[in-house]
Formats: structure tokens, sequence, C-alpha cells
């Protein structure tokens, strides 16, 4: 049973099989890229925190003087500098936030809908701009890029070997 699955997955089926999940995971990466907004899409509000709720993988908040409600994902701050200003500045500064307002997020244990922070100022200093989250997220998208690009080198390469 074994060299059963072991020669599908060294065969002509394998080399196929690897082709299209190596295609697969560079569509996710471009989807993946295309999703992040430009400049132009970005709306900003300005307004004190009134509240902030961290979670595994991201921090909501939400201010007093708009109806929205924001989240920062993990790869959108990897070193943690805007959850520690949203956090200090809740109810003293005002914040500027820059987000997309396409984009919304419904967590499962918050009510209401967030929006997705791309730029946020406390106090008037920039703690984050919309080119520090779009690099956060490449350095992560780029793995799925790297994963594509040996997937389909694989299949191309069993492809060539089992060719009939």
């Amino acid at each position: 049973m074994i060299s059963k699955w072991r020669n599908w997955f060294g065969g002509r089926r394998g080399g196929v099989f690897f082709l299209l999940l190596g295609i697969g995971i560079i569509g996710i990466f471009i989807a993946l890229e295309l999703r992040l907004p430009s400049a132009a899409q970005l709306q900003t509000v300005t307004g004190r925190v009134d509240w902030t709720y961290d979670s595994r993988g991201a921090m909501y908040f939400a201010a007093r003087t708009t109806p929205q409600q924001f989240v920062v994902h993990v790869k959108g701050d990897a070193d943690g500098r805007l959850r520690a200003a949203l956090r200090s500045a809740t109810r003293l500064y005002p914040v500027t936030v820059r987000f997309d307002p396409r984009q919304t997020n419904h967590p499962g244990f918050l009510p209401g809908d967030f929006h997705v922070a791309y730029g946020v100022s406390v106090g008037g200093k920039d703690v984050t701009s919309l080119d520090d989250v779009r690099a956060s997220y490449r350095r992560d998208n780029l793995v799925a890029l790297a994963m594509g690009l040996v997937f389909m080198l694989l299949g191309a390469q069993r492809l060539y070997i089992y060719r009939d």
C-alpha cells in the first residue's frame, strides 16, 4: 500500500499535483498582495480611544467621536509599538486612524464591524504608516511565494523526469 502512494507522489500524477499546488499558492500570494489598499483608498478619522480589547492575533479599539470600530492585526504591528501606543493613549491623546472603509471584519466575540487600521498616529506622532503595514504583510506573504515556487519547480521536475 505504501509503495502505491510513493509511486503516486513520485510519478507523473505527483508532478501535476505539485505543479498545480505551486500555482495555487502563488495565486494566494497575488490575492493577498492585491488586497492591500492604496493610499488614495484610505479614509482618515480622528478621536480619542474609548476602549481597547486585546486578543491573540489582533487588537480591537474604538474612538469616542466616530461610529467606526477598528482592528490592528498582528501582521500589521509586528513589533507591538502600535498596540502599546493605543493602550497608553486610551482617553488621553487624540488618535488618527487611516482605514479602508470597504474592508471590514466581523469577530464573533465582539459586536459590530471592525475596519482594518492601515495607519495610526497618536497625539500627532505617527506610530505606523501604510508603508510599515504593507512591509509587514509583504514579509509574511513572501513565504507563500517561495513555497509556491518550490512546489512549481518540484512539479515541473517530476513532469520532466516522468514524461512519456
